[in-house]
């Protein structure tokens, strides 16, 4: 590998664990506001254009931004050399779709 491919594979590595703390930034903060909701049982919530009190709807809700906050810390402590790996498969993957560009 040359310089520019570690650059990079640096800066890929960075952009995925930003990636990660938006998503776990924005999950959380869903969650936050959907744990009250699955809480009360007279909180109603908008699913498919009705208003409704149902448990279940809140439920996905709470389960949705959940895995928003899953995803996010997944990519934020994952390790490195997964990460490169990621990027190498990544690179051969768009060789194979786009070599006759080059």
């Amino acid at each position: 590998m040359d310089i520019r491919q570690l650059k990079q594979m640096r800066r890929h590595r960075r952009l995925f664990r930003l990636m990660g703390f938006v998503w776990a930034l924005v999950g959380g903060m869903l969650l936050l506001s959907c744990i009250p909701l699955v809480l009360d049982p007279n909180a109603s919530i908008v699913y498919n254009g009705v208003r409704t009190t149902a448990f279940g709807p809140k439920l996905s809700a709470a389960l949705f931004a959940g895995g928003f906050v899953v995803a996010g810390l997944c990519f934020l402590f994952v390790p490195a050399r997964f990460l490169d790996r990621l990027y190498v498969w990544r690179q051969s993957a768009l060789s194979a779709l786009f070599f006759w560009r080059r």
